[in-house]
């Protein structure tokens, strides 16, 4: 399987799923766009944010744009969940520009615990979204535009000081290599670097970060610096050589090989796409 650190959705992606054999993410990975995860059976553990979380029935996980994450299986040899991937630009067809703003500002990251009645009342409106967009013809488009936009007003009003699920700390040396790299990503540091910071051998930390993390050290200094760039390239006018500077890579000519490789596009095209789709 081909290892990618940007997993690309349309607009909207929504997809139901229950896996009866144990499942493991090929390498940490972003979206361009939000996602939302609700797990409706079974268990899965969820490595975001220095922290895995551990996920049952009625937890759910908001992620932003970029937010890089990787979900194992482990132990369990069963999962059931919905996942929703959407951008903005799919609520924008019902929603003005103060509207997404202040949406933005409450659809904050985080994993919530919902009880029994929220949960089965997400369930819903999981479904209906599903459906609607399953479906075409006659102002089928507004309806799925509503539909989306009504689950995401629920997940705002539900993770509105909700507790945060429980999740175990990782061990301190992989949270000083995390820290280490999203502060210095921009310095392309080498492994002999990034394992003195944490002041261990380079083939332990090598051995435990991937055990952790589900990535080698560099696979996941390379995301931070891919994220990084497609971050600028979606959100700034900066040139190829101002986006290569400020995330570490050597010249935008090596800028443009990492991201097509990773992406299937040179970075120019990826914006000009991007920017014909607004």
């Amino acid at each position: 399987m081909k290892r990618k650190a940007f997993s690309p959705h349309d607009d909207v992606y929504i997809q139901y799923l229950r896996n009866m054999e144990k499942h493991d993410m090929p390498v940490q990975h972003y979206h361009d766009g939000y996602e939302i995860f609700l797990m409706l059976g079974g268990k899965r553990y969820l490595f975001y944010d220095n922290i895995c979380f551990t996920l049952e029935r009625g937890d759910m996980a908001v992620l932003r744009p970029f937010d890089i994450h990787y979900a194992q299986s482990r132990d369990a040899e069963y999962y059931e969940r919905f996942v929703l991937n959407f951008s903005e630009t799919a609520l924008s067809a019902l929603l003005s520009r103060e509207e997404l703003r202040l949406l933005r500002e409450k659809l904050v990251p985080c994993v919530v615990h919902l009880n029994e009645e929220q949960t089965e009342l997400m369930l819903d409106f999981f479904k209906r979204v599903n459906g609607y967009f399953e479906k075409s013809g006659f102002l089928s488009e507004k309806l799925q535009h509503t539909a989306l936009i009504q689950l995401v007003m629920y997940v705002v009003e539900c993770t509105q000081g909700e507790q945060t699920v429980g999740g175990r700390q990782i061990p301190a040396q992989i949270r000083t290599a995390l820290t280490y790299i999203n502060q210095h990503y921009r310095d392309n540091p080498g492994l002999e670097e990034i394992a003195g910071a944490c002041n261990v051998n380079k083939y332990h930390l090598c051995h435990t970060f991937k055990e952790i993390t589900g990535a080698t050290v560099l696979e996941y200094l390379n995301n931070v610096r891919l994220s990084k760039a497609h971050s600028l390239l979606m959100d700034t006018g900066y040139s190829m050589e101002e986006i290569a500077r400020e995330t570490g890579f050597s010249s935008s000519l090596n800028l443009t090989r990492v991201f097509k490789k990773a992406y299937g596009m040179a970075p120019t095209q990826f914006r000009k796409r991007k920017e014909s789709m607004r």
